[in-house]
């Protein structure tokens, strides 16, 4: 097991990172002394886990109680979490603690209410059971829920006393689940590490990942995301965290979430990759390379069911993202492969080109 670490607000949050460790995971959680656990999941993974999970805390006498909501991004929203809470009522003292058991949803949804209840009281212990979830979602203090305009209208900062990652439970996934992760993975090797990026495109055609290979896209991806937080805990103003989530972000929104995170990322990517080349920042050949990438590894080409007004409603939909100031939406754009993008405002942006860019991803 390796252990990593970031810090929030003076408290440092712990990151054990392993093969089959799950059996550690009820002994970690007694260190902390809670006197009641609730397990906040989704229905999918409360079948794999939630049982064996809730007895493994229950193990070292500690109470619990599984609380459990639908699939799917449109649970991210203040009506779930709500819902959490009321469940938790009569239950959960000032001195209990919150286990987020699932992928990235579940650990904002779970975040979220831990945060709420009894006014920063609880614990918090994030348990992500997705690639991408360990890679974003469980990395940080951030936790978020999406409004009917937008994702992640709405947010708060918590940090998790730990992030557990049992790598073993991330092998299961489908080859969709494991490409929405990668993505992950080469959002910040394409900004951070050009080796890395060669190590993730060697990977099998299948993405069925070995033990070994698994470990280190984890081990190195989250290395990655801790050097973008170094200084910036509350991940405001390093750009790389933001690449192609300006587009990416209101491209999952208006698929009605019927893209992952990941895929919206990867097309996200890849049309401000073009803007970046209309501005004159980069190359031709870097656009082509970074076309290539997401080939590589099967991710999606082009929008689903693109149109002008699917165009539009993206553009003005830029409206309601959460790093919009006075100067517009931010754009966080490459001017070459291996380096940081910059921030460019919407402002200094001509419709025309966003619209170009989005045709290019058609």
């Amino acid at each position: 097991m390796q252990v990593k670490s970031f810090h929030f607000a003076g408290k440092e949050t712990k990151i054990p990172i392993g093969y089959d460790i799950m059996q550690d995971l009820g002994k970690m959680i007694a260190e902390h002394d809670p006197y009641r656990i609730v397990i906040v999941t989704d229905t999918n993974v409360k079948n794999l886990y939630g049982d064996s999970v809730k007895k493994k805390i229950e193990s070292h006498g500690i109470e619990c109680k599984l609380i459990d909501f639908h699939p799917g991004e449109f649970q991210k929203a203040r009506e779930v979490k709500d819902r959490v809470l009321d469940e938790m009522l009569g239950f959960a003292t000032a001195d209990s603690g919150v286990v987020g058991l699932g992928g990235g949803i579940v650990l904002d949804v779970a975040g979220y209410a831990a945060c709420e209840y009894f006014r920063e009281k609880l614990k918090f212990f994030a348990v992500p059971t997705t690639l991408m979830a360990a890679h974003d979602a469980a990395i940080g203090a951030k936790n978020a829920l999406n409004s009917r305009f937008a994702k992640h209208s709405y947010g708060v900062y918590y940090a998790p006393e730990f992030v557990f990652v049992d790598a073993k439970a991330l092998q299961s996934l489908n080859q969709r689940e494991t490409r929405n992760g990668l993505i992950e993975s080469i959002k910040h090797a394409m900004a951070q590490d050009l080796g890395f990026l060669d190590y993730l495109l060697s990977l099998p055609d299948d993405l069925k990942l070995s033990k070994e290979q698994l470990l280190k896209v984890i081990e190195r991806t989250i290395d990655l995301k801790l050097e973008c937080m170094a200084g910036d805990e509350y991940e405001m103003f390093n750009p790389v965290l933001h690449l192609g989530h300006t587009l990416g972000h209101q491209i999952e929104f208006h698929s009605n979430f019927q893209l992952t995170h990941g895929e919206a990322l990867s097309l996200g990517i890849r049309a401000e990759a073009s803007l970046s080349n209309k501005l004159g920042m980069l190359s031709q050949d870097d656009v082509k390379r970074i076309y290539s990438v997401f080939e590589r590894i099967g991710a999606p080409a082009k929008l689903p069911n693109p149109s002008s007004e699917l165009f539009s409603s993206i553009i003005d939909s830029l409206k309601y993202d959460n790093k919009r100031t006075r100067r517009g939406t931010p754009f966080f754009l490459l001017k070459k492969l291996g380096a940081p993008p910059v921030l460019v405002n919407e402002d200094e942006i001509p419709r025309e080109q966003i619209l170009s860019c989005l045709n290019s991803i058609c």
